[in-house]
């Protein structure tokens, strides 16, 4: 557990390191008789002589030494918040907790006073509240706080950027149920809607007039938000016989967010084609669009898809963040072993390496996520994908335009005319394809793809069901992978339980003496769910010069997985068995996603 240091301070009279007196200033705030710039020569961050030229900026600009330091390039962010943090002996601020911390506790701290003193309530231990600021010397803050909040105060500190960004979320994520069901309320009182009226004899004038009424404008945009600020990775909107459901896939799984009322549906729904630019009009046949949306700091590219049932039209909408966090490879959930054999395959200077899953299981991310390791000065990396999903620099990404007739197979094509060193296709689903993918990989390219197949066996065998011939397979292919998704137990919940003897001997195969396993009770951080994000579960099948004979012999891929299992092949199953006995997953969450049978 990390050490935190209650800060006790009282107001002073701060000067600053010449004397000059400006309230509020870093440089002119002292901690335990020691004012900014000297603990800052104490970490090493900076000479006495870096010292006196910021100062000399900062009395020229009026702007915090902190400020002056880096626009003058003598200390980073970085370094002045890791050496804040060394020589006060307080925590630094994981940004990740963001989305997790208790709404009540967020809200513990006005948001205007947040925002005015970038600081952020993280948790509450009795009549201490913990704090992260960006200046944890700004005594004016920390007495203002103080008094706010009627709490002790325990100080963390961190980047300035990160605490902006974890305010907008926190507080977001804290006010989204009562502001959505607040604006509920608005609309129906201020649109005049009541349960008899009904929306689906107005003419398409006016539906579009009443879809685009402010509170209908405010009520869908607070759809949006409170998804995002969930982290949801679709949206349904759901016509029942008398109401309408809003439900949030978070984390893989489907929960109820809010219920508008049924006359509601027919005003989100034009709304929701008015900015996918789709046909309001049309109610008869299935409709899909996208739109893209800036919700505070997020770009979010919204695909949108209607589906006419017997009480109106569905609308599901899946939501890819745009400028999403490329994450390493450890924090997908790979193990030492694993990353070993990725990145052995991402090494080669040409050859294919093939991802399987389901829709959803973060194949793309695990592709992102190993481009993120490789040399992208040197080497030109061109994507092709419907649509891009993350934003990475200097890679060259395409989006597939089937109406405009840029499809997988023509995007490849013009690819390969363009120097490319490393090409990723999103996803390889019919034989043209394929075979100019395996062709690429066959002279001289390293080509990533995903394919959908079950597990990686049957990856292997996969092009060679598509129509490749199977030594083409042979010679291009070096790994297959096969992953799924499991859900994490919520680390604020988590205790040891005792689950069904049957469970465990169907995930584990054999009894374990000594085992623990865990799950979330449910918190205010999971919402009640016991979970708390996802990470992934992987079998990794390098292409072995016994599994190329056997598949150019045209064996099944049962026969390979057999072979593979005498060298030491691990399976999805086993993965998911370590991450349950690892406290990381559940055993029923680790069954459920692993259903391969040996």
């Amino acid at each position: 557990m990390f050490r935190e240091k209650t800060v006790s301070r009282r107001r002073q009279e701060p000067q600053d390191e010449q004397g000059s007196r400006d309230e509020g200033r870093q440089a002119d705030l002292s901690f335990n008789g020691k004012r900014f710039g000297e603990l800052l020569i104490d970490a090493g961050v900076i000479t006495a002589g870096d010292l006196e030229s910021a100062l000399k900026t900062q009395r020229e600009t009026g702007e915090r030494l902190g400020e002056a330091l880096v626009k003058l390039k003598l200390a980073t962010e970085v370094d002045i918040v890791d050496a804040l943090a060394g020589q006060l002996s307080i925590v630094q601020f994981d940004p990740k907790v963001a989305g997790t911390i208790d709404p009540e506790v967020v809200l513990t701290i006005p948001e205007h006073m947040a925002r005015h003193h970038h600081a952020l309530a993280v948790a509450r231990k009795g009549d201490e509240l913990i704090v992260a600021m960006s200046d944890p010397l700004d005594l004016v803050a920390v007495d203002d706080l103080r008094v706010a909040t009627n709490c002790e105060l325990s100080i963390q500190v961190g980047l300035e950027s990160d605490i902006e960004a974890a305010i907008t979320t926190a507080y977001r994520a804290a006010t989204a149920d009562q502001n959505l069901e607040d604006v509920i309320e608005g609309a129906r009182v201020e649109l005049g809607i009541a349960d008899s009226t009904g929306l689906e004899e107005l003419s398409e004038q006016e539906l579009r007039e009443r879809a685009e009424d402010a509170p209908i404008v405010k009520l869908v945009n607070l759809i949006l938000g409170q998804a995002i600020a969930e982290r949801a990775t679709d949206i349904h909107i759901e016509p029942l016989e008398t109401k309408v459901v809003v439900r949030y896939r978070v984390d893989g799984v489907l929960y109820d967010a809010t219920t508008p009322p049924k006359r509601f549906h027919e005003a989100i729904v034009v709304r929701i084609k008015i900015l996918s630019e789709m046909d309001v009009a049309e109610r008869r046949i299935p409709l899909d669009g996208r739109f893209t949306a800036r919700f505070e700091d997020q770009d979010v590219d919204i695909r949108v898809s209607t589906l006419p049932t017997i009480y109106g039209e569905k609308v599901a909408m899946r939501l890819l963040h745009k400028s999403g966090t490329i994450v390493t490879l450890a924090e997908l959930g790979f193990e030492e072993n694993a990353q070993a054999i990725f990145r052995r395959a991402l090494k080669r200077p040409y050859g294919m390496v093939l991802i399987s899953g389901p829709t959803g299981s973060g194949k793309s991310t695990t592709l992102y996520a190993g481009m993120g390791e490789l040399d992208r000065i040197g080497r030109n990396i061109t994507t092709l994908e419907d649509p891009v999903e993350y934003h990475m620099d200097r890679v060259n990404q395409v989006n597939v335009n089937r109406k405009a007739g840029m499809t997988f197979s023509t995007g490849l094509r013009s690819i390969l005319r363009q120097d490319p060193d490393i090409i990723m296709v999103g996803e390889v689903r019919d034989m043209e394809t394929a075979e100019l993918a395996i062709r690429s990989a066959l002279t001289g390219h390293l080509v990533l793809s995903t394919v959908h197949a079950n597990d990686a066996p049957a990856t292997a065998t996969r092009l060679v069901d598509i129509g490749i011939e199977p030594y083409l397979v042979t010679s291009a292919v070096h790994l297959v992978m096969a992953q799924r998704l499991v859900r994490r137990i919520c680390e604020h919940c988590k205790e040891p339980y005792e689950p069904d003897p049957k469970a465990v001997m169907a995930l584990v195969g054999e009894a374990r003496e000594g085992a623990v396993f865990y799950r979330g009770t449910g918190c205010k951080q999971c919402k009640g769910r016991g979970f708390l994000g996802r990470t992934a579960i992987f079998e990794m099948l390098e292409i072995t010069p016994e599994l190329s004979e056997l598949v150019m012999n045209g064996a099944s891929a049962d026969t390979l997985r057999q072979k593979a299992l005498e060298a030491g092949f691990v399976t999805l199953r086993e993965n998911a068995a370590k991450k349950a006995l690892d406290g990381i997953t559940t055993v029923e969450e680790a069954l459920g996603v692993s259903t391969e049978t040996i």
